[in-house]
């Protein structure tokens, strides 16, 4: 959590809270206190000071915090201030400049562990100054809040702040307004004390809640080069990737390049980056791509293109792909124009495949435009009743168009004969190149392949790569086998030759790293029956057991 990638709201926010602590961090507050349990005076801890600075920022900061405490008239402000025993003219901004260092020293490792802690069990999207203060309700090491609600008999008798239906309003404020996981929403009984106000959506409302006008300022702000958190991403994505390190480098660079040059005002000329990617069957492709953006937490969507048709004919039209980015990107326009989109079976619009001709011209002449950089209009909204009209501008989106060109590749390896006089030989591989005019000549459209200009490609996984897979990568099939049966209550021997063999039989089945996949799954078909009722407490897998799966699966008896 640094101080300049959050928001502009939750700084300000932070902002106040800070100027305040800054005033009590060292003057020694004692108060009488009492809770259910205990009576008596307490010195304030610096988390108390803390808490208290936070939550009274939220009354003094212009905002949806304010505008919610506002609905809460037995929390009196003066009385907060009386708590910590200051008035609010005493409270000198801290000068701007400051800010970051007092932040990073004072209160960062707190805001962090206050939120930690919290336990939402919900996924955290953004910090706002609403799921700090609502955060506050779950600390352990600071009950000061509560202190101060029964002093002050606020709510219902003693009725702390856990119980408030002030935290109850901010715990679903948070989730309306994207901040955690819409999943998560809670059940009608469980906001019955929130104020119908809070999911008031009409137009002299939506400041407050409307999901599409939160803005994520870490997503949109610019990648630091100089953040070595962003080079382990892609170190964990290599170990993941066993075998197409180098392709997952290459794409990285690349997305997160594109994603720099999307912050610009003006792009620069030929400088994004439109990617064609290559690659035999199951080699990850789609898998890299998707890790890539999920790690960055960028909108991302991906679908075959052989789904798409141009307007006047039957199926999908190719904007519906900006329909799911905005949707993916929580309604946010800004966020949505910088995401990716992959288009996978991208040779499979090409003329020379038999059928469908003047379809697929059409089809890649909208894409022409498309991967241009045109504007469209968009009716979007979950209800035909509830639609409206955006203008999208795909100039800032990432294209990543996918294909195993599996013609084309045969014919650029095939195995050559006759080496000599009448001597063969043969080698599992060869080199061979893939060119713009190599797709031209499969029936991509001239134009449309000029549009590519950044070409990666995965290659097929050697034998070693698919036991190295199956050892070292945080993937592997070996690894999930492992975790269903320890999940059984029951533990794994493997004995060391094992590798080896389940590497040379998906290496023979020839379907890239889903191979090792396809051989793991057999041999779990094979223990399901005693891992799920056997009385054995732990489950042996050796060579002979393997090599009998095997043979097992794969033979067949048919009538002559």
């Amino acid at each position: 959590m640094n101080y300049n990638e959050l928001r502009k709201e939750t700084k300000l926010f932070l902002n106040k809270a800070m100027d305040i602590y800054s005033i009590i961090k060292d003057k020694s507050i004692i108060q009488n206190v009492k809770d259910l349990f205990t009576t008596g005076n307490h010195e304030f801890t610096k988390l108390d000071k803390k808490v208290l600075s936070l939550f009274i920022a939220g009354f003094l900061v212009d905002g949806n915090l304010k505008e919610i405490f506002s609905q809460y008239n037995d929390i009196k402000l003066d009385k907060l201030f009386d708590f910590i025993d200051i008035k609010e003219s005493d409270i000198i901004p801290i000068p701007d400049d400051q800010y970051e260092d007092f932040f990073e020293r004072n209160f960062k490792l707190d805001l962090m562990n206050i939120i930690k802690e919290s336990n939402f069990n919900k996924e955290i999207n953004f910090i706002t100054p609403e799921v700090v203060v609502n955060s506050l309700q779950y600390l352990n090491e600071s009950d000061i809040l509560d202190y101060f609600a029964n002093r002050y008999d606020i709510g219902r008798g003693h009725l702390s702040f856990g119980e408030h239906p002030l935290f109850k309003a901010l715990e679903n404020y948070t989730i309306i307004n994207g901040s955690v996981s819409i999943k998560d929403l809670p059940k009608e009984d469980n906001i019955k004390n929130i104020p119908f106000s809070l999911f008031d959506f009409s137009p002299n409302r939506r400041n407050v809640a409307k999901p599409n006008e939160q803005l994520n300022e870490k997503q949109l702000s610019l990648i630091n080069f100089d953040d070595e958190s962003i080079w382990l991403l892609l170190d964990e994505i290599q170990k993941k990737f066993i075998g197409q390190e180098i392709t997952a480098e290459e794409l990285f660079y690349n997305i997160v390049n594109n994603q720099q040059l999307a912050q610009m005002k003006e792009l620069p000329d030929g400088q994004r980056s439109i990617i064609f990617l290559d690659g035999p069957t199951g080699t990850g492709k789609t898998a890299i791509t998707r890790e890539i953006t999920e790690k960055l937490d960028i909108p991302f969507t991906s679908s075959s293109v052989t789904n798409y048709s141009s307007t006047g004919y039957v199926g999908r039209d190719i904007t519906d792909t900006l329909k799911e980015l905005y949707k993916k990107a929580n309604g946010n326009l800004e966020r949505a124009q910088r995401g990716i989109i992959v288009f996978d079976e991208f040779d499979k619009i090409a003329y020379s495949r038999s059928g469908g001709l003047e379809m697929k011209r059409a089809v890649q002449q909208q894409l022409l435009d498309f991967l241009g950089g045109g504007k469209y209009t968009l009716r979007v909204g979950d209800s035909i009743f509830d639609k409206e009209e955006i203008e999208f501008d795909t100039s800032k989106l990432t294209f990543v168009c996918l294909g195993a060109l599996t013609d084309l590749r045969s014919q650029k390896t095939e195995k050559k004969q006759s080496i000599g006089f009448g001597s063969s030989q043969q080698s599992d591989y060869q080199d061979y190149t893939i060119t713009p005019q190599d797709l031209i000549g499969i029936g991509l459209e001239r134009e449309l392949v000029g549009r590519f200009n950044t070409y990666i490609h995965t290659n097929d996984y050697s034998r070693e790569n698919l036991e190295k897979i199956l050892k070292e990568s945080t993937i592997s099939p070996l690894t999930g086998f492992r975790q269903w049966i320890e999940s059984r209550g029951k533990n794994l021997q493997v004995d060391d030759d094992v590798y080896g063999l389940i590497a040379d039989q998906a290496y023979k089945l020839n379907t890239g790293a889903r191979s090792l996949q396809t051989i793991m799954n057999n041999i779990r078909t094979h223990f399901i029956k005693e891992v799920l009722r056997g009385s054995s407490e732990t489950i042996y897998l050796d060579s002979e057991t393997v090599e009998k799966i095997n043979e097992q699966t794969m033979n067949r008896k048919g009538r002559i």
